[in-house]
């Protein structure tokens, strides 16, 4: 990602009313309470967090959370409000795009109980969150679908997946739970074709 990208970015989220995206993706809501971890507390991972409504989400709800973006904006808007509520969340800046140089330093291995990653397309790093997954770890993920209609999100093709496609990316390195293929509403209750994943890290990989 070049740096016009990451300017692009902090212009994007210094426009935003945080309190308006409060409220988290509702299949998040509904999975975490499916999952099974050991740890004491958990560690998840929140990839292409922007303002960190999913992190706060999850800190709120017992999880200790490492929050990603390629913007220093949104992660100081999303650090301010932990602070305010004391939640036990870390903000780094990171670049997952291809195209990066530091694309394949990002992430961790084996760390993480759970990574979620929510309408932010990139097939390649799906491969890079299993390894950063402890196995028997979940993913959490949702991405826009190409489709004939004219549903919200990204107008750019580049930035949705085929049906099946992403699909198929998970399946190489985690055992599928539940993928849905479908129409959901996003918080400002327009209707996007979206696929949501729950998977878990194969234990033997």
């Amino acid at each position: 990602m070049s740096e016009a990208d990451r300017v692009k970015w902090d212009t994007h989220y210094r426009g935003r009313d945080c309190a308006a995206l409060a409220e988290p993706s509702p299949v998040l809501a509904e999975w975490l309470g499916c999952i099974e971890v050991n740890s004491s507390p958990p560690l998840a991972a929140d990839v292409a967090c922007g303002t960190g409504r999913h992190a706060l989400y999850l800190a709120r709800h017992g999880w200790r959370v490492e929050a990603m973006d390629i913007s220093p904006v949104a992660l100081a808007r999303l650090a301010a409000m932990a602070a305010a509520e004391g939640l036990p969340i870390t903000c780094l800046e990171r670049d997952f795009e291809p195209s990066s140089p530091d694309a394949a330093a990002a992430l961790p291995s084996a760390r993480y109980d759970l990574a979620v990653m929510m309408r932010y397309t990139n097939l390649p790093l799906v491969a890079k969150l299993a390894g950063a997954i402890r196995p028997g770890g979940y993913l959490i993920a949702e991405a826009y679908l190409k489709t004939a209609a004219a549903p919200g999100g990204p107008r750019n093709p580049a930035y949705r997946v085929a049906p099946g496609e992403f699909e198929a990316a998970v399946a190489r390195d985690f055992e599928l739970i539940e993928c849905r293929e479908g129409r959901a509403h996003d918080r400002s209750g327009q209707p996007s074709a979206v696929v949501q994943v729950l998977a878990r890290r194969k234990r033997g990989g």
